[in-house]
């Protein structure tokens, strides 16, 4: 499946038992990079997802039989637009999936008129920092983002994240150009 056979769409309730699969599937990679137990942790509250998913701030990339290959969770976190996961099934991951799951959170984003979306992620691994930093995102300082954002890098910490390897990446949704940089990362990612 390539990314253009991929549709992006609006979680639905009968999607949200299938998202612990695609979210583990996609954690499986950790394992190549001595974190194998990101790989075997849990996944996101089933009650979480159900929130977001009634909220309508919760996307799923899925195959041609409607099939969840992929999702992005979002919300608000201290005035800025949040990511809290996105996940792409192992099977169908650097096919631009994650790029296209993005811009539409960043286009829902907007149109709710947040001035920044935010994530925490690792700083240097290849599918976390320097994807985002691709699509537009930068790192900014834990005190720029708010204290929701600092207590998320505390809860990642306590959770077993090394904080040096961690960091709060920002992107603002007024950028013109954003559409253009994801459609080139799209072949990349």
């Amino acid at each position: 499946m390539s990314a253009s056979t991929a549709s992006i769409r609006l979680a639905r309730p009968s999607d949200l038992g299938k998202l612990g699969a695609v979210e583990r599937s996609a954690a499986s990679v950790f394992r190549s990079v001595d974190l194998a137990w990101l790989a075997d942790g849990g996944t996101m509250d089933p009650v979480v997802l159900e929130a977001l998913c009634q909220d309508g701030t919760l996307w799923v990339a899925v195959d041609e039989r409607d099939e969840p290959v992929g999702f992005l969770a979002a919300h608000e976190l201290d005035g800025h637009f949040y990511i809290a996961e996105v996940s792409v099934g192992a099977s169908h991951q650097r096919r631009g999936i994650g790029a296209r799951l993005v811009e539409a959170a960043i286009e829902h984003g907007r149109r709710l008129g947040f001035g920044a979306m935010t994530l925490t992620t690792y700083r240097d691994l290849t599918w976390n920092g320097p994807f985002y930093t691709r699509l537009g995102f930068a790192e900014i300082e834990p005190g720029e983002a708010g204290p929701g954002h600092r207590e998320k890098l505390r809860e990642e910490a306590a959770a077993g994240h090394d904080p040096a390897s961690r960091c709060i990446m920002a992107i603002r949704l007024d950028q013109p150009a954003l559409s253009s940089r994801i459609a080139e990362s799209r072949s990349n990612i």
